[in-house]
C-alpha cells in the first residue's frame, strides 16, 4: 500500500475515484515488471503519516528527509524526484528574480499556509523584509497574483503548472530559477512486513525525471 496526499500531477484521485498521476503510472509499470501488487490511497498528510507509522501502509509519498522521520521510515539511497520551489508572478512582472531571495524584499509574497518551506524561503520569512501572506490552496495563490493582490508566491513547479492548467489561467508564470530544490522520496515504513516486495520493486523503479519532462512538454504544447 502506497499512501500520500493529493499532489497532482504526481498523485491524485481521478473522476473514477481511482488514484492517478505520474507516480502512479511509474509505480504500476515497475510493479508489473517486479511481480509486486500495489495499491494507492490518497488521503490527508496527517493520516498518511499515521498509517505508515503503524505499518498499515507500506510506503509514503511525497516525503522529504528529516532525522526525526528516520525513527519510522527507511529512505532509499536516491530520491524519486525533486520539487523545484519556484516564484510565480504575473507575466511581465515589475521585478526580477534569479534565485536570490533578497530580490523579493519589499514585496508581498504568498505561500501555502500548511506546508514545509524550503530553507531559502524561510530565510526570507525570518528576515521580515518581505510581506509574507498565507493562503490555503494553490488556487487561492494563483487567483491572488492574477488579481494583483500579491506580487508573487512560492510553490512547487509542476503542481502549480497543473493547477493553472485546471483553472485555465494563463496570466501567471514562474521565474526561470527556483528559490530552492528539495529531494522527494518514496519512503518505506519500518513497521511494514513487505520488505522483500519493496526490494523487488526498487530494482525496476526509475526516477520520475522522464515523466516530469514529458509533462512539462505537454503543458507547453497546450500553452501553459
Amino acid at each position: 500500500m502506497i499512501v500520500g496526499f493529493s499532489t497532482p500531477p504526481y498523485l491524485s484521485i481521478g473522476p473514477d475515484d481511482e488514484a492517478r498521476g505520474l507516480l502512479v503510472d511509474l509505480v504500476k509499470t515497475a510493479a508489473a515488471e517486479s511481480d509486486v501488487e500495489v495499491q494507492f490511497e490518497v488521503t490527508s498528510w496527517p493520516r498518511a503519516q499515521l498509517e505508515v507509522r503503524k505499518g498499515a501502509a507500506d510506503l509514503i509519498f511525497p516525503v522529504v528527509y528529516t532525522p526525526e522521520r528516520e525513527d519510522w521510515l527507511n529512505y532509499p539511497t536516491n530520491p524519486i524526484t525533486q520539487f523545484e520551489m519556484m516564484i510565480f508572478a504575473r507575466k511581465n512582472p515589475s521585478y526580477n528574480f534569479t534565485g536570490d531571495v533578497t530580490q523579493l524584499h519589499g514585496l508581498s509574497i504568498g505561500k501555502i499556509a500548511i506546508g514545509r518551506m524550503h530553507p531559502n524561503f524561510r530565510t526570507l520569512e525570518e528576515s521580515g523584509k518581505a510581506r509574507i501572506a498565507s493562503r490555503d490552496s494553490l488556487e487561492e495563490l494563483l487567483t491572488a497574483v492574477h488579481l494583483e493582490r500579491l506580487d508573487g508566491f512560492v510553490a512547487p513547479h509542476l503542481m502549480t503548472i497543473e493547477e493553472a492548467h485546471r483553472l485555465d489561467l494563463d496570466t501567471v508564470a514562474p521565474f526561470a530559477e527556483p528559490v530552492g530544490v528539495s529531494d522527494i522520496y518514496l519512503a518505506f515504513s519500518k513497521n511494514s512486513t513487505k520488505t522483500d516486495a519493496w526490494n523487488r520493486l526498487q530494482q525496476n523503479l526509475p526516477r520520475l525525471d522522464q515523466a516530469r519532462a514529458d509533462f512539462l512538454l505537454s503543458m507547453k504544447k497546450t500553452g501553459n
